[in-house]
């Protein structure tokens, strides 16, 4: 069994609630399941994080008042169906003692992974729980997905969409993706609830604060510090984004990329960097535990993804003032109206991608997309509104799940 954090269990008053995800990365998915874990917190919630793994790049952003259970479990591969389904239910079984010990009344999951624990969860009575859609291409898998896997998939979202106490999708256009997808009817689409997502405007960055980010990163007065980030995979594109980079080099357009973040396609991208001859001007510093100043002290900053589904750290870009240039596609285009609130370009086109970075040299077409992107986070993106909509969300499917003898785990 995992072993809690050392932290005093919670007061046995208010609602008890956890997020559930499968390991700490530093996602979009992970980092809004950490922001909704310390709202629910500050809210005066028994506040918890379950990870089915142990501590991650995200564990120092949790706030003290949550209270983290790390299980250090690692789930049987799919290739081997006997000791999948066997390392299913020791899975359930660990998870389910542990929620009971908290006294946790409401699970919400993030991602596929964590979501099909919740299922589990669901299905056994355990507790309520609210299972959470990311993407608005939730089976998309690649050529290398296993048929079995996928047909779980499908199998266990329709479950949750029947079994779960609500399924939370992260976008209007996450939640049309996913019925479509399934192939739902009204009755399943029923607990289908659409909460976008939202984020918190971070505090002013001072001028010496900024400077000494950009000179990290080697980005003189007059160049273009241009950021990125995201999980380097076939869906954030980040190879466009490079190729991009020769395109402005290739114009004379002084810059300085810096993608943030880790994934299986880094090797790939570093290479490609080499191979363009843009070692001096392109980095790939991992993971950023400033990136909210990072962000704040960029003068672009770029989405090149090829599918989303409401990216969160495109809100955060907005939020800190970042200039967003991003690919018109949905859960893009669905926030950013091009030439107000950022600009829009055509996915996997890397000739317009660095066409429209050059545009950004212009200080004031900086400071109008600034402006723009800022007032929309805090007309519809607001984090309040997202712990306040989660929080009366927990509160119904508590009061709908209360049963008169609870089952406990065996």
């Amino acid at each position: 069994m995992g072993a809690a954090t050392g932290r005093s269990d919670p007061p046995a008053s208010g609602l008890a609630v956890a997020q559930l995800v499968e390991a700490l990365e530093m996602g979009g998915a992970e980092r809004l399941a950490v922001q909704i874990a310390n709202a629910r917190a500050a809210a005066g919630d028994a506040s918890h994080l379950f990870v089915m793994t142990g501590p991650g790049p995200l564990s120092g952003a949790i706030d003290p008042g949550v209270h983290v259970r790390y299980l250090g479990f690692s789930r049987a591969s799919v290739h081997n169906p006997v000791r999948f389904a066997a390392s299913l239910w020791r899975g359930e079984r660990l998870l389910a003692r542990r929620l009971a010990r908290d006294g946790v009344q409401v699970v919400q999951s993030h991602l596929p992974g964590a979501n099909f624990w919740g299922l589990l969860l669901a299905l056994r009575g355990r507790c309520a729980v609210i299972a959470t859609v990311h993407n608005n291409r939730e089976f998309d898998y690649g050529n290398a997905d296993h048929p079995l896997r996928a047909r779980l998939r499908r199998l266990a979202y329709r479950l949750m969409l029947r079994r779960c106490a609500a399924v939370v999708a992260v976008s209007e256009a996450v939640a049309v993706s996913l019925l479509e997808d399934l192939g739902a009817g009204p009755r399943e689409a029923g607990r289908l609830v659409a909460v976008p997502n939202g984020v918190v405007e971070p505090a002013p960055l001072d001028a010496a604060a900024r400077a000494a980010v950009r000179a990290r990163f080697g980005a003189a007065p007059g160049e273009l510090l241009v950021m990125a980030a995201g999980r380097h995979c076939e869906q954030k594109n980040f190879a466009a984004l490079i190729e991009a980079a020769a395109r402005l080099r290739a114009i004379g357009l002084p810059f300085r990329l810096v993608i943030a973040g880790e994934g299986p396609l880094r090797p790939d991208h570093e290479a490609l960097r080499e191979r363009l001859g843009l070692g001096d001007a392109v980095q790939f510093p991992g993971n950023l535990d400033d990136f909210a100043s990072v962000l704040q002290a960029a003068d672009v900053f770029a989405l090149p993804s090829l599918w989303e589904g409401l990216p969160l750290v495109l809100l955060e870009a907005l939020a800190a003032g970042a200039p967003v240039v991003g690919t018109d596609i949905a859960g893009v285009r669905d926030v950013i109206v091009d030439g107000e609130s950022g600009l829009l370009v055509a996915p996997g086109d890397a000739i317009a991608l660095a066409a429209a970075i050059a545009l950004l040299v212009d200080p004031q077409r900086r400071d109008h997309l600034r402006a723009g992107g800022l007032a929309l986070v805090r007309a519809r993106y607001s984090f309040a509104r997202v712990s306040q909509t989660l929080g009366e969300l927990y509160r119904r499917a508590a009061d709908r799940s209360r049963p008169s003898s609870p089952e406990r785990p065996t």
